[in-house]
């Protein structure tokens, strides 16, 4: 049947096909404002509003040795937060502040003679990102993440 009305139209056909014509611009019209209230719905909020999400960038480094071959990831839920400086293996925990302000993980280790330390990041909305220190005992660097564009 679609062949028939595709090549061989009467006058059925071209009624249909006026009457259509004159919704096509209509539903393309509707169909471009409702592409573009879902991109304005899409904007992720500022950090400082609503900071719930994956964070990604590259440690800076400002002294000693730093994990800066790959990006670093920190994920904030509704009251914790994970760092992974570097990708790596190494997962800070910690909680996030009340006031979406201060976000703070830290990580208790211990060295090959069994003394303990502590791998610290504290984080910070700065715009549209996030900004952050990072240290260890053979490391201090900052780092600016943004919400990965994938």
């Amino acid at each position: 049947m679609l062949k028939f009305i595709l090549f061989h139209p009467d006058k059925t056909d071209m009624r249909l096909n006026r009457s259509l014509s004159g919704a096509l611009p209509l539903a393309s019209a509707t169909l471009g404002g409702f592409v573009l209230l879902l991109s304005a719905c899409a904007t992720p909020p500022a950090p400082s509003k609503d900071p719930r999400g994956l964070w990604t960038g590259a440690l800076v480094t400002e002294q000693g040795t730093c994990p800066t071959e790959s990006n670093s990831t920190l994920q904030i839920n509704a009251n914790d937060i994970t760092f992974t400086p570097g990708d790596s293996a190494l997962v800070l925990k910690g909680r996030r502040g009340p006031d979406n302000l201060h976000y703070h993980a830290r990580l208790a280790m211990k060295d090959a003679g069994r003394k303990p330390y502590t791998i610290v990041f504290n984080g910070y909305p700065v715009g549209n990102a996030i900004g952050g220190n990072y240290g260890s005992p053979s490391c201090r660097a900052h780092v600016v993440m943004t919400r990965p564009t994938h």
